[in-house]
């Protein structure tokens, strides 16, 4: 346990450290601070910190940098969160309403206000479900022998397929057999589309039925990542040196952020649940090559649905400003899925 004094010093620790990104001497947190103790007062306290792990030296300095047990301190019992403020909100909520409405747009919209909002990498993933759901199904004409199938899925997603017709079809009776194979397949997933195609007898209802299956069956095992941000993460002071960048940019693909974020998607023991956050910081994280990183997850979407937002950038990042905005988003997004399936 740290006595109220050493908190209240590693907090400013913390809070310097972050702002400046470089390490904070007695005589710093004395003059910027202007408290009212003598600067070696403050070194002994740095000292005890030091001793119990919470700051570390960097190399030979006269300062100090938080360790990864005191950002996790300093998360869990000092911080004091910078909430979302209502003209943030209204900007936010004004951007993504702008969004006509596609699940994809809404996703990459969301990682991009994100990572402007913090500073750093923000990712998205797409919501998993357990199966894929057809909403309903258009046909618009191209030709008397072809039509342009698009297919909406109950999470938003939409699909297009060309299809060739076995019978010459004018824009009025394709939407008759729109209409018709809606109102058989409508809210069915692939195994319950298949099941249905026994009922139908016009082979160009068949045939469209069985494209249908195979749309909502590729769906189930899609994975796809919304990354922005990278050029703002790599601004940082932790990479003006170049081996370190490169290092930083093959760490930061989206096909192993996505692995980072497993976890919190899949519901594995120890994830995210849906509304919650997870901090994982530096060598807390399981992957050796992101143990000069941390990340900040929230579970959005629904429980046969969900997906993740997160912030991933430096141990040394604005945690009480990315926190609250990760919340926020997940929690923004969990309401526009859960309206896009209630519209099916």
């Amino acid at each position: 346990m740290l006595t109220e004094r050493q908190a209240a010093i590693l907090s400013m620790v913390v809070d310097e450290y972050v702002q400046t990104a470089e390490p904070v001497s007695s005589k710093a947190l004395v003059d910027r601070r202007r408290l009212e103790v003598s600067t070696a007062t403050i070194r002994n306290e740095l000292a005890r910190l030091e001793a119990e792990g919470f700051v570390t030296h960097p190399y030979t300095s006269a300062g100090r940098v938080p360790s990864d047990r005191g950002y996790r301190f300093y998360v869990e019992a000092l911080m004091a969160e910078e909430p979302v403020g209502i003209e943030e909100r209204r900007t936010v909520e004004h951007q993504l309403h702008q969004v006509a409405g596609d699940l994809d747009d809404w996703l990459s919209l969301t990682a991009t206000i994100l990572s402007t909002l913090v500073g750093n990498v923000a990712v998205v993933t797409r919501p998993r479900t357990t199966s894929a759901h057809l909403r309903n199904a258009q046909l618009v004409e191209l030709s008397r022998e072809a039509a342009l199938l698009v297919a909406v899925m109950d999470d938003g997603r939409v699909r297009q397929r060309i299809m060739p017709m076995a019978e010459p079809s004018s824009q009025e009776q394709l939407n008759d057999r729109a209409r018709r194979l809606n109102q058989m397949l409508g809210g069915k997933d692939a195994q319950g589309i298949r099941g249905t195609m026994a009922d139908l007898i016009d082979a160009d209802d068949i045939a469209t039925a069985d494209v249908l299956a195979d749309i909502l069956r590729e769906q189930r095992i899609a994975e796809e990542t919304f990354v922005e941000g990278l050029s703002n993460a790599l601004r940082q002071p932790e990479f003006s040196d170049v081996d370190r960048l490169l290092e930083a940019v093959g760490q930061l693909q989206a096909y192993r952020l996505r692995a980072l974020l497993e976890p919190a998607v899949e519901g594995h023991a120890g994830a995210t649940q849906l509304g919650s956050m997870r901090v994982v910081i530096g060598a807390e994280n399981g992957d050796t090559g992101m143990q000069d990183w941390s990340m900040v997850v929230a579970r959005y979407g629904e429980t046969d649905a969900s997906g993740a937002v997160a912030v991933i950038g430096p141990t040394r990042m604005a945690y009480q400003r990315t926190i609250p905005r990760v919340r926020y988003l997940a929690s923004l997004m969990s309401q526009l899925l859960h309206d896009v399936r209630q519209e099916r």
